[in-house]
């Protein structure tokens, strides 16, 4: 009987003991992947997410994103939200651009552009353009 308790002791130290191991182990892990550590991959992960966020994406498809200033050149062609040529760029200042339509001509602000796979759009068909040439060349 005295040698059964004396290995029930030894067995409890034993798993005691591994028990205490895992927990130490569990217990390191955790922090190596909690606290100063995590915070710091989770801040610049976000950080990293906002700064390219705030980039210009770069094209795919038809998805349209802003143009930037710079992408707005003479010659270049202007679509509409559907795709339909609106005319080309005539002129560019410091904040517009000039379009040269078959209508005619109207000075566009550069913030107005956007850009997708097939060039320089703007948001709006066709017909409102048009409609917008022609107020803006109507005799005055």
């Amino acid at each position: 009987m005295r040698l059964f308790k004396s290995l029930a002791v030894v067995a409890a130290f034993t798993l005691g003991a591994g028990a205490a191991h895992a927990q130490i182990l569990v217990g390191e892990e955790s922090r190596d992947f909690s606290g100063a550590d995590k915070n710091k991959v989770a801040e610049s992960e976000r950080d990293r997410a906002m700064a390219d966020s705030a980039k210009p994406k770069a094209v795919r498809g038809s998805r349209a994103v802003p143009a930037d200033p710079n992408d707005v050149k003479v010659g270049s062609e202007i679509r509409d939200s559907k795709g339909v040529v609106l005319g080309r760029v005539d002129s560019v200042s410091m904040s517009a651009a000039v379009v040269a339509s078959e209508g005619g001509k109207v000075e566009i602000p550069l913030e107005a552009f956007g850009k997708n796979n097939k060039g320089l759009l703007l948001a709006m068909t066709k017909a409102d353009f048009d409609a917008a040439v022609a107020a803006a060349n109507k005799p005055g």
